[in-house]
């Protein structure tokens, strides 16, 4: 069934305008349009915005791996240290396998929540923990190899887990090895 388009007029301060009124089917296609219009930029856009090369095993063992010359016990204690220093919390510790494991809740300061939601429409750390994990494995007396792995998870507001997320930022993992070799140089320099 075809329907044709119904033109109205009707005088305005002894003008005539002319108003087309749509079809349903026109209409429809319309929002259609409009609609599949929206959601294909969106997804260009969220996809464009959000896409992170991917690394390969190897490449991330690279990012997170540093061989330190020094003893295992001053490499175990320095990697601790720095991570106190940095505003972590040590959860373990086990010195016969290297391992240990620790956090940092990123939650900001109140101050600091009220402007980002005033700038940003939201907090942006609120309810982010980093998961720290580190493995010392001993080479030799004088080389250990120190393997780290760091994990963001962003939490909902009742406290379940959102988003799990590894880091794999470059610059975040030299500084963490160059503040542990400096602290383990310092710890050489003091005979601990």
């Amino acid at each position: 069934m075809m329907l044709s388009k119904i033109t109205v007029s009707f005088p305005l301060r002894s003008k005539q305008v002319k108003f087309s009124k749509l079809t349903r089917k026109e209409l429809h296609m319309n929002r259609l349009f409009t609609t599949l219009f929206i959601v294909i930029a969106g997804t260009l856009f969220i996809g464009c915005a959000g896409s992170k090369p991917q690394l390969s095993p190897m490449q991330l063992r690279q990012l997170t791996t540093r061989v330190i010359e020094s003893t295992y016990d001053h490499v175990f204690r320095a990697t601790m240290t720095v991570l106190q220093d940095n505003g972590y919390v040590i959860k373990n510790t086990d010195m016969n396998s290297g391992l240990i494991v620790a956090h940092i809740d990123r939650e900001t300061s109140g101050g600091s929540q009220f402007m980002q939601s005033l700038f940003l429409g939201k907090v942006k750390d609120k309810n982010t923990i980093i998961e720290f994990s580190a493995t010392v494995n001993k080479l030799n007396e004088q080389s250990q190899e120190l393997r780290i792995s760091l994990q963001e998870t962003n939490y909902t507001e009742s406290g379940g887990k959102n988003e799990i997320n590894q880091i794999t930022d470059d610059k975040t993992y030299q500084k963490l090895f160059n503040d542990i070799t400096v602290e383990v140089k310092r710890r050489e320099a003091m005979g601990k």
